[in-house]
């Protein structure tokens, strides 16, 4: 719990947990911990009282800001807003957010071994036609393989696409909305 002293609606103390400094200005030294009835009257118009925090939820592009708190009822309240970062900041969260959604994409396509495993049976399918035509099974396979590049592909693309995007306008971008990843 956190407390202060407050005198006709202003600090005069910093906002602090129960400390022996703060029991010391509370004239209650040796007091490990405060005092029950909250708020205490400290005289000479001061007054100890507990601080609560009403607090923001910010996303990953803002940044929290109190307010330094104002007398409500017997507390102190202090409210928290949150406010946008600048828009380099944002831009250079976002492009991060890109590179770590387009990853998150292909690997819902085709984790990193079902690539390589894709890869290497695609070279020994160049060696296979390269001594006979294809099977029906190998043309399916090599259609399927295609595709998946395809995918692959689509999303690395539209990856180097927004990541190319003026700041003032990647700012604006929802990273994980399907809607930004379509192609066309």
């Amino acid at each position: 719990m956190k407390y202060t002293i407050e005198k006709n609606g202003v600090l005069v103390s910093q906002i602090s947990g129960w400390t022996p400094g703060l029991a010391k200005k509370c004239n209650l030294i040796g007091n490990k911990q405060a005092p029950q009835g909250l708020p205490f009257d400290l005289g000479d118009g001061a007054t100890l009282r507990v601080v609560r925090t009403v607090k923001a939820s910010p996303t990953s592009y803002q940044y929290v800001v109190d307010d330094g708190g104002a007398l409500v009822g017997n507390e102190w309240v202090i409210s928290q807003t949150a406010k946008d970062k600048p828009t380099d900041q944002i831009s250079t969260q976002k492009r991060l957010d890109i590179n770590i959604e387009a990853a998150r994409r292909i690997e819902n396509i085709a984790p990193i071994w079902k690539q390589i495993r894709g890869s290497e049976r695609a070279i020994e399918l160049l060696e296979i036609k390269n001594t006979r035509e294809w099977g029906e099974d190998e043309i399916v396979e090599a259609d399927y393989l295609r595709a998946k590049r395809k995918e692959i592909e689509a999303i690395r693309s539209r990856s180097n696409a927004l990541m190319l995007l003026p700041d003032e306008e990647l700012i604006k971008v929802d990273v994980l909305d399907d809607i930004t990843w379509q192609t066309s």
